[in-house]
């Protein structure tokens, strides 16, 4: 086994899979205990050392990669192909999120999500500490997603355009993980659900920030139809909506819940300037 005298320990495996692992902690009088863990190691593929870009890395990996994306624009429209695999800066390696804002997916002018998860991806196909830029797109400007349970986390949506709804993230009949996420100025520019466009499923958003999103008709932040969302410990401000209703939150036939959040300066040209359901 290896040893350390570091507070924090990193180990490489030579094998990726399910493992079980011994770990002992001695302190400086020599006493030590010891304890049974059992960990998940996986494949590291670097972009773009290993691969020049990440969709060629995604079409190279197998379940249980995680793909590192070192600091730079791509400017990529990405299909997770149904894999459970992690696409990630590395934030996810050092927690340093300086690494979120150099690591960016950006539209160009293409159309297209620049994330897409249509292929029953499920909660280990994640993409961490990513900024997502630029996109545009019929629906959902930075992410689409249909079916599955994929995980986003720790990413910044910036200024994404849907022209028929979901200027950030569009997400239909699908279970998608969102956490501490910060979606900012993205716009459903004919439609509604300016930062999220949802219906069906029972997707989880927690601990994100909605700032500035906007939509045509209402849902300035979120557009939720016929689903059963859990929405807690979100910041919601400053979002609008050129329609009637819900500069926030829209919220239409769900069995949703929505606890713990901060509504602030959310505005709409009709009623419910922060939610209406």
């Amino acid at each position: 086994g290896s040893t350390s005298s570091a507070s924090s320990v990193t180990h490489r495996y030579n094998t990726a899979g399910e493992l079980t692992i011994k770990l002992t902690v001695m302190d400086n009088s020599g006493f030590q205990t010891s304890k049974l863990e059992h960990v998940r190691a996986f494949y590291e593929i670097e972009v773009p050392t290993d691969y020049l870009t990440i969709q060629q890395a995604i079409e190279a990996a197998e379940n249980g990669d995680f793909i590192s994306v070192l600091p730079g624009t791509y400017a990529e429209n990405l299909d997770f192909l149904g894999k459970s695999i992690v696409v990630g800066s590395h934030y996810l390696t050092t927690g340093d999120p300086a690494y979120t804002e150099l690591t960016i997916i950006d539209g160009g002018g293409t159309e297209g999500p620049l994330a897409s998860f249509t292929s029953g991806e499920d909660s280990l196909s994640m993409l961490v500490g990513m900024t997502l830029q630029h996109g545009l797109a019929s629906q959902g400007g930075a992410v689409f997603c249909s079916g599955g349970s994929p995980r986003i986390s720790d990413c910044v949506i910036f200024s994404n355009d849907a022209l028929d709804g979901g200027g950030g993230i569009y997400a239909a009949g699908a279970d998608l993980i969102i956490e501490n996420c910060h979606l900012e100025d993205n716009s459903a520019v004919g439609a509604s659900g300016g930062g999220i466009h949802m219906t069906a499923g029972s997707s989880r958003i927690t601990g994100c920030v909605f700032a500035g999103n906007s939509a045509h008709w209402v849902g300035g932040a979120m557009l939720l139809w016929e689903s059963s969302p859990v929405i807690t410990d979100n910041v919601i401000d400053a979002n609008s909506s050129s329609g009637n209703y819900a500069g926030g939150i829209y919220s239409r036939d769900c069995s949703a819940v929505i606890a713990r959040n901060v509504f602030s300066n959310n505005t709409a040209d009709g009623i419910g300037g922060g939610l209406f359901y």
